[in-house]
């Protein structure tokens, strides 16, 4: 449902912006006027759609509505202050929050060799997981790199995978026949998934977290 009415916000804002340039065309409004001074509404609309899409992953889209609030009252000369002065050190503090938000699940009754629980800081870590019930976990990756190799793991039913990296990168080695479902939120960052395709019934490993000026791979 959420997905269909993202859809349909998308498509109306499409059709508002072709309207719009139909108009100008005609000469009936000016684009470059309404431009001027509407256009911090197109990141306001971003963030609601990325809200709707995802409603578990709030704290990104309320950076975008924030910063496109601020910046709306700025091109209408409400306040004065410069928003984008302050968008680092919102996306700093929207960092500290999803790791507390994330990470606050815990795995009650679930035996530690079926979890991964890897932190490096300033340094390399390297980590190999036989689990034949592998959960997940968190990884935290911090001015570091870290590799999990998953290949010899099994998950009997799902597994979700916490991952923070921050100046870092995390390479995540899997085996086939593994489906990954990544919604990890890259900021100045990036995520590849290289796995094959795989059948409907695979297990299936769910990658969570957050991404800020770094990486994360995961391949077989």
């Amino acid at each position: 449902m959420n997905k269909q009415i993202t859809r349909t916000i998308a498509g109306a804002a499409i059709i508002g912006v072709g309207v719009l340039a139909l108009l100008n065309s005609l000469n009936v409004v000016s684009i470059g006027e309404v431009f001027q001074d509407w256009w911090p509404i197109a990141i306001i609309v971003a963030g609601i759609l990325f809200f709707m899409n995802d409603p578990r992953n709030f704290i990104w889209p309320l950076i975008l509505v924030t910063v496109g609030s601020l910046l709306q009252l700025r091109e209408l000369d409400i306040i004065s202050v410069n928003p984008w002065q302050l968008f680092w050190p919102l996306v700093i503090i929207a960092v500290g929050i999803s790791t507390l938000v994330n990470r606050s699940h815990t795995h009650k009754g679930v035996n530690k060799k079926d979890l991964d629980d890897i932190t490096a800081l300033l340094a390399g870590s390297s980590t190999k997981n036989e689990s034949k019930n592998y959960k997940g976990g968190k990884v935290s990756a911090i001015l570091g790199g870290i590799e999990i190799d998953l290949r010899e793991a099994e998950i009997k039913e799902d597994a979700t995978l916490n991952v923070l990296t921050v100046l870092g990168g995390v390479d995540i080695k899997v085996p086939e026949g593994w489906e990954v479902k990544s919604t990890i939120t890259p900021i100045a960052g990036g995520v590849e998934v290289k796995t094959k395709p795989t059948g409907k019934k695979a297990p299936v490993l769910t990658i969570v977290g957050d991404v800020v000026l770094g990486g994360v791979e995961i391949k077989n």
